[in-house]
C-alpha cells in the first residue's frame, strides 16, 4: 500500500512510524494529566536539603467548574528526633576521629596536618573545631611541630557538632610528635642548631666565626650564589642577531652615503669636463687629467675619498690598459649606478660617434640640471639634520619642564 502526496510517496513503514508517534504522544499526555495523588509529599533525609515539587492545584466550585493553578512547593528536610540524635552522637566519635587523621597513623602519633572536616553529609551534621594550643595545631588542622621536643606534646581538640537543633561537644586527645626527617634533613637541622649555639656563645664579638670541623668532618663555608646567569645565553643570541642587523644597517648607510657623495660630486665632474673640453682638450685627455689631479690630491692628503672621482680613476686605468673608450665609459656609468652618471656615460659614448663639437652644448644643459639636483639634495640634507635635532630639543624641553614643575609641586607640600 502506498499513499501518494503531490511530489512525495509514503510507504507502509513510514505511515506506521508516523501513527506510532502520534499514538505514544496521546497516551503519555493522558497518563500525565492529573494522575497520582500529590497531597502527601516526601521529605528528604536530614542533611540533604529541601525538596522542590512542581504541582497543579485543581479548584472545583459549586458548578463543578475546574480551575488548574500551577504551584511550586518547597519541602524542608526532615529533622532528627531527640532519640535519633542521641544514637547518632553516640556512634559519631569513632568515625570522627578516623576522618580527621589525614596522613597520620593515629591521634597519638600526629606528625603531619590533620583533616578537620566541617561536616558529615551522611548525617547532615556540621562541625566546628577549637584548638587548645593554636600555635601547635590551628583551627584549620595545620600542625606546627618543627620546634617541639622528641617526646612530643599532648593537646586537646574540641569538636562542637550540630545536628538540626541538637549539639554535642567532643574533646579529642592529640599527641603531636616532631616530623620524620630524612638523613639529609636531620643533618641540616643539627648543623642549624649547632650554628645557633655558636652564635649565642660569640654574641659579644663583632663577628661570628664558624669552625671548619663538625663531628670529625671537614666543613667549608661558602656564600650561596643568588645571581641568575641563565639569561646570558639569550643575551648572547640577541647580541648576535643585533650585530647581524647592525652590519646590514651599516651596509645600507654606506650605500646611502656613497649615493649622496656621488650626487654631490656630479655637478663638479660635469663642470670640470666642460671646462677642459672647452679649452680644446680631447675627451680622453680631459678625463685622465681630472682623474690624475684627484689621485694626486688624495695622496698628498689635500682631499678625502670621493666615490665619483675614484670611479674615474678606475676608468682611466682601463683606458690606459687598452679598453675601448665607449666600453670604459659605459662601465663607469654602471659602477656608479645612479641615473645621472648612466646618462653622462651615454653622452660620452655618443661623443665617440658625433664628435666633441656637440658635446660641450650637451654638457652645458646637463650642468644646469646637475646644479638643480645638487640644490635639491642640499635641501633634503638640511631637513634631515633638522629632524635629528628634534630629539636633543625635546630632551632640553623635558629638563626645563622638570626644573619648573618640581619646585612648584614642592611648594604645595
Amino acid at each position: 500500500m502506498r499513499i501518494k502526496f503531490p511530489g512525495f510517496l509514503l510507504t507502509k513503514a513510514q505511515i506506521a512510524c508516523i501513527f506510532s508517534g502520534f499514538l505514544l504522544y496521546g497516551i503519555l499526555e493522558l497518563a500525565g494529566q492529573g494522575t497520582g495523588d500529590a497531597s502527601v509529599l516526601v521529605r528528604a533525609d536530614p542533611g540533604q536539603g529541601e525538596t522542590s515539587y512542581d504541582l497543579i492545584a485543581v479548584s472545583i466550585d459549586d458548578t463543578d467548574y475546574q480551575k488548574e493553578i500551577p504551584i511550586q512547593v518547597s519541602v524542608k528536610e526532615r529533622q532528627y528526633t531527640s532519640e535519633e540524635a542521641d544514637v547518632i552522637f553516640d556512634q559519631l566519635l569513632m568515625e570522627l576521629t578516623t576522618a580527621v587523621l589525614g596522613d597520620n597513623e593515629s591521634l597519638q602519633t600526629v606528625r603531619t596536618d590533620l583533616n578537620l572536616i566541617t561536616k558529615l553529609a551522611d548525617y547532615g551534621m556540621k562541625i566546628q573545631w577549637e584548638s587548645e594550643d593554636t600555635e601547635l595545631i590551628d583551627a584549620f588542622g595545620s600542625v606546627h611541630n618543627e620546634e617541639i621536643p622528641d617526646e612530643g606534646k599532648t593537646k586537646y581538640l574540641r569538636a562542637e557538632t550540630k545536628i538540626g537543633n541538637f549539639t554535642r561537644q567532643y574533646d579529642i586527645k592529640v599527641t603531636v610528635l616532631p616530623p620524620l626527617l630524612t638523613e639529609e634533613e636531620q643533618t641540616l637541622k643539627d648543623i642549624q642548631t649547632w650554628v645557633q649555639e655558636l652564635d649565642k656563645e660569640q654574641q659579644t664579638q663583632a663577628q661570628l666565626k664558624l669552625p671548619n670541623q663538625y663531628k670529625g668532618d671537614t666543613i667549608r663555608w661558602y656564600m650561596e650564589n643568588t645571581a641568575d646567569y641563565k639569561i646570558l645565553p639569550f643575551i648572547g643570541i640577541l647580541a648576535a642577531i643585533l650585530l647581524k642587523l647592525k652590519e646590514h644597517e651599516d651596509k645600507l648607510q654606506a650605500v646611502k652615503k656613497r649615493e649622496q657623495l656621488l650626487l654631490l660630486d656630479y655637478s663638479e665632474v660635469v663642470s670640470k669636463l666642460m671646462v677642459f673640453i672647452g679649452a680644446g682638450m680631447a675627451l680622453r685627455i680631459a678625463w685622465e687629467k681630472i682623474a690624475d689631479g684627484y689621485e694626486t690630491s688624495v695622496n698628498e692628503g689635500r682631499r678625502s675619498f670621493r666615490p665619483a672621482y675614484d670611479e674615474m680613476v678606475k676608468t682611466t686605468a682601463q683606458l690606459r690598459s687598452g679598453t675601448p673608450e665607449h666600453k670604459a665609459y659605459s662601465e663607469f656609468g654602471k659602477r656608479c649606478g645612479l641615473q645621472p652618471y648612466v646618462k653622462l656615460a651615454a653622452l660620452l659614448e655618443q661623443n665617440r660617434r658625433t664628435g666633441s663639437k656637440q658635446l660641450r652644448p650637451v654638457l652645458e644643459l646637463e650642468l644646469v640640471s646637475a646644479f638643480d639636483q645638487r640644490k635639491n639634495l642640499a635641501k633634503i640634507q638640511g631637513e634631515e639634520a633638522g629632524t635629528k635635532l628634534l630629539l636633543p630639543l625635546f630632551l632640553m624641553l623635558g629638563i626645563v619642564m622638570v626644573m619648573v614643575v618640581v619646585p612648584a609641586f614642592l611648594a604645595f607640600y
